[in-house]
C-alpha cells in the first residue's frame, strides 16, 4: 500500500504541473475565443484587418439600413461565429467566410467576407491584408432601397 500512495503522489504532482503548463501556454486572458482554433484565427484576422466594401450595391444597402462599417468592430467579432459549412474555405486565392453575429442594437447579421492575405495572392502588388465585405443579410433588411 505504501508503494501505491508513493506512486499516486508522483502522479498527482506531474498531473498538476501539466495542468499549469497547459494553462500558461493556451490561456490568452483577453477574450474567451482561442486564437489557435480555426474560428478564432479567422475572426482575429478579420478583426485586425480593415473591412472594405468595393460593391456599390452593398454600400447603398448599408446606408439605406443605417449601418456603418464601424458597427463591425472588435466587440462584434468577439461575439461572432464562423459558419464553416456555408463558407468557401478552399477558394483560391481568397477564401470566403460566413460570419454570424449581432450588432449593438440587437439585430442578427450574416456577413460574407472575402479574406486575402499577401502570401496567397499571385501578384506582388498587393502588400497588405484585405478583408472585403461581399454580402450582408439580416432580419428586417430593407430591399426597397434605390440601389443598383
Amino acid at each position: 500500500m505504501d508503494k501505491f500512495i508513493h506512486r499516486l503522489k508522483y502522479y498527482l504532482i506531474g498531473f498538476g504541473l501539466g495542468c499549469v503548463m497547459v494553462y500558461a501556454i493556451f490561456y490568452t486572458g483577453d477574450d474567451a475565443r482561442s486564437s489557435w482554433l480555426p474560428e478564432g484565427r479567422v475572426l482575429e484576422f478579420i478583426e485586425e484587418t480593415e473591412l472594405v466594401v468595393t460593391n456599390k450595391y452593398i454600400t447603398c444597402t448599408l446606408e439605406c439600413n443605417n449601418i456603418v462599417l464601424a458597427d463591425f468592430d472588435k466587440t462584434f467579432f468577439q461575439k461572432a461565429k464562423v459558419n464553416f459549412s456555408e463558407s468557401s474555405t478552399t477558394r483560391e486565392p481568397c477564401p470566403e467566410y460566413q460570419i454570424e453575429g449581432k450588432l449593438a442594437d440587437g439585430r442578427e447579421v450574416i456577413l460574407l467576407i472575402e479574406t486575402c492575405e499577401p502570401r496567397r495572392l499571385s501578384t506582388a502588388e498587393e502588400k497588405e491584408d484585405i478583408a472585403t465585405l461581399v454580402n450582408i443579410s439580416f432580419e428586417g433588411l430593407k430591399r426597397d432601397c434605390l440601389c443598383e
